[in-house]
């Protein structure tokens, strides 16, 4: 009941400042212990760590079966997951590391459009993602990585979609 009352209640600018004012007060003490008690928050760094060094490991994979694989992904993880799950899942199986310890299911926010915001198609961002991460950026040295991430921009640009068609469509 005391619930409900306060669900239904309306928020005045007094209160919601208040509130605000003890989120932010929170926050800074939170800040203030993590920074004074460093082994409280462990710090994370992968800066010059083993998925820092270019290029990545890669072996040539089979494109039907790379296609196929993004195909079925796309209804777990959608477009840009599909890509990287279809490159990046193949080669953890076939080469290991660096690709066995990538996170490909955290790049399921590059569905429509990025968060569903229509903003880039996410078989883009997730094709670029992947050709930085086995060639490298071009901070490792070598624009390649850019470079074939921008024809592949080109290449959806220009190209009437979808090329792939399935030997058994889902749909």
């Amino acid at each position: 009941m005391k619930c409900e009352k306060k669900l239904d209640s309306e928020l005045s600018r007094r209160g919601l400042l208040i509130g605000a004012g003890k989120c932010a007060l929170g926050a800074a003490g939170l800040a203030a212990l993590a920074s004074a008690a460093p082994g409280l928050v462990p710090k994370a760094e992968a800066l010059g760590g083993p998925t820092e060094k270019w290029p990545w490991p890669y072996v040539k994979l089979d494109p039907q079966k790379t296609a196929d694989i993004a195909y079925n992904e796309w209804y777990r993880i959608f477009c840009g997951g599909a890509v990287i799950s279809s490159v990046f899942g193949q080669l953890r199986e076939q080469v290991g590391e660096p690709y066995k310890s990538f996170p490909i299911d955290s790049f399921i926010f590059l569905e429509g459009g990025v968060s569903g915001w229509g903003t880039i198609c996410g078989a883009n961002a997730g094709s670029n993602i992947v050709t930085n991460l086995i060639i490298g950026p071009r901070t490792s040295g070598s624009e390649d990585g850019m470079l074939m991430g921008s024809e592949l921009m080109q290449y959806y640009a220009s190209t009437a979609m979808p090329t792939y068609l399935p030997k058994e469509p889902k749909i």
